[in-house]
């Protein structure tokens, strides 16, 4: 009975981490024909671990047959493995941390909406206005949306609700009224 055929998938990766190179020689694809190579043979016990796989060009896999490396090169690659894997783990802990950053960043920029608002009238956005204040953020800076806070209260509440709501919806229009007028002047210099 033969053994399993190792997945695309597998391959593949294992292709990506070896860039595509014969870790044995140096030539790469297109040049030679890649394939995977166990550094511990099946025959011995090896695995389909991403440990235990190599990318081999044909010549380098099918010269090397079920003879095992040297100590010394299979501990050499199951380190550079692991170093691989490290790097990539502190790489996607950075980007959490990045990604959290912003998140507190876009939370402070909300606040600072929310609070600018509270201080002109005697409300603040409630959770669906903070939502609201967060889409804007996509297309507006903090400085555009403060500018377009002042106009939309000064002009249009009254000191009551119906037009605290009036105004608070006007200052999406007013961002992108002001923003396109800038755009229309810049164009006319």
């Amino acid at each position: 009975m033969g053994r399993t055929p190792l997945s695309k998938k597998t391959r593949f990766e294992v292709f990506k981490r070896d860039s595509f190179t014969c870790q044995y020689c140096g030539k790469s694809a297109p040049d030679v024909i890649l394939e995977v190579d166990h550094i511990i043979p099946v025959a011995q016990g090896g695995t389909d671990d991403l440990f235990n796989l190599v990318t081999s060009c044909r010549d380098c896999n099918r010269g090397k047959g079920k003879r095992m490396l040297s100590d010394k090169t299979t501990i050499e690659k199951q380190k550079a493995e692991l170093d691989k894997l490290n790097k990539r783990r502190e790489q996607l802990e950075m980007l959490v941390e990045w990604r959290e950053e912003l998140s507190n960043v876009e939370s402070k920029e909300i606040d600072a909406v929310s609070d600018a608002i509270a201080r002109v009238s005697e409300w603040e956005p409630n959770d669906i206005g903070r939502q609201y204040i967060k889409r804007l953020f996509r297309q507006f800076t903090l400085i555009e949306v403060l500018e377009a806070v002042d106009i939309a209260f000064d002009y249009y509440y009254k000191g009551d609700s119906e037009t605290w709501n009036v105004a608070f919806n006007k200052i999406g229009g007013i961002c992108y009224n002001r923003k396109k007028q800038r755009e229309d002047e810049d164009g006319n210099l």
